[in-house]
């Protein structure tokens, strides 16, 4: 005959059930913002989610977003989504579209769309100052952080404090509103008294040291960026209108994607530094491309604090989360550049993830083990949602007319 373990049974206060099963709590998310899916841990309830809603009732320190999500888990389809209801509540969006993906969302909510490629027509110039007035040396500021990205990224290995001093004064002797990287580029490597005399050394010295620098960026424009970046820009963007996106499909997955993605980038923040009544989004999708770099690592941890200064919502994606430190050591200062994106990002969002990546997401997110390893086993369109200190596991939903919005997997059938 078998026999029954009995145990006394045990009272618990809600309070305290989440000790018992951790996903069995849920605090509430602040109400308001666009529709999301079924958070399967508030009773089928709908997530609605909006970044500055949820600033305004503090559950957030910051509008960023990072979204995690290995191939076919939905993550694009998810952001694609956010993106149309955003821009049907009188949001506006602009998109740095690596894949060339966004075509159906531009088509279908107006968004202008710029392409670029080797050789074309298109052609933006990461220097255009903002349209909003600001200071001299702020434009320096945001200028010198392009190019530090640029020659960074060719070089492998962030520029030194006497290469950043140099390349500032570089760009004095350019234009102060139609400055292009060649009018830098050439600065550098025929530089003048005055831009010696500011890093107290002789012109055959200031070029000696600066060549290295120099060299990379005349590489860069004369092949990598050559027709995509390297003059005026030949379009304009309207501060007003629904927003822009810039397909860089043209250098998907070569060299100069990541270069690319930094001067297209620099150039939309630029663009949309205006005071405008629409609340804005930026997504930067593919980023591992610019994590694979400390220069360019750099450049986009500080767009992300531009971002949250500005109160647009930045919106990082990539794969996994251990794409924000793939690339360098623990400990280095590249590493914790990377890891200061997901500190600077409020709202994660991880979709499916592999076994492998389960002790980074426990230590990264904060998760127990048991919400780690649950992680793992998210099912396709399934993510989990830490807003701040909330927490919530949502079942993203699709209406019929966002359907075409979101296929990438066209080019897979006959």
């Amino acid at each position: 005959m078998s026999r029954i373990l009995r145990l006394p049974a045990v009272t618990l206060t809600t309070r305290h059930s989440p000790v018992a099963y951790p996903w069995q709590h849920c605090q509430t998310v602040p109400a308001g913002g666009v529709a999301i899916g079924i958070n399967t841990l508030a009773g089928g309830q709908l997530l609605r989610y909006d970044p500055w809603v949820c600033y305004a009732a503090g559950a957030v320190t910051s509008p960023n977003m990072l979204l995690a999500g290995q191939v076919g888990r939905g993550k694009s389809a998810l952001v694609k989504t956010y993106l149309y209801r955003q821009i049907a509540a009188g949001r506006q969006a602009y998109v740095l579209d690596p894949k060339g993906e966004y075509a159906p969302l531009a088509a279908a909510t107006d968004l202008a769309r710029i392409a670029l490629r080797p050789g074309g027509t298109e052609r933006l110039n990461p220097l255009d100052p903002p349209p909003a007035a600001t200071s001299r040396e702020a434009i320096i500021a945001a200028r010198g952080t392009v190019i530090a990205a640029l020659a960074g990224s060719g070089l492998g290995r962030e520029l030194t404090g006497e290469e950043h001093v140099a390349v500032a004064a570089a760009i004095r002797q350019a234009p102060e509103v139609a400055a292009t990287l060649g009018d830098v580029t050439t600065a550098l490597l025929h530089p003048t008294e005055a831009m010696a005399a500011e890093t107290s050394t002789t012109v055959s010295a200031f070029a000696t040291t600066l060549r290295p620098v120099a060299l990379e960026l005349h590489r860069l424009l004369s092949g990598d960026l050559a027709g995509m970046v390297n003059g005026p820009t030949t379009s304009r963007l309207d501060p007003h209108g629904p927003g822009v996106v810039v397909d860089l499909s043209a250098v998907a997955n070569t060299a100069a994607q990541a270069p690319v993605m930094v001067c297209a980038g620099a150039w939309l923040a630029a663009a949309i530094d205006v005071e405008v009544e629409a609340r804005r989004l930026l997504l930067v999708d593919e980023a591992w491309a610019l994590l694979a770099r400390a220069a360019t690592t750099s450049w986009l941890q500080q767009t992300s604090k531009l971002a949250r200064a500005r109160g647009i919502q930045l919106i990082t994606v990539v794969h996994r989360l251990s794409d924000l430190a793939a690339q360098t050591d623990a400990g280095t200062a590249a590493r914790a550049q990377a890891e200061g994106l997901l500190a600077d990002a409020d709202t994660r969002i991880v979709y499916g993830q592999s076994q492998g990546e389960r002790r980074l997401i426990t230590q990264l997110l904060g998760l127990t083990d048991h919400e780690a390893e649950e992680v793992c086993r998210l099912a396709p369109y399934r993510g989990l949602w830490k807003i701040g200190e909330h927490t919530a596991v949502v079942d993203h939903v699709l209406s019929a007319e966002e359907r075409p919005l979101v296929d990438t997997d066209a080019r897979m059938r006959p």
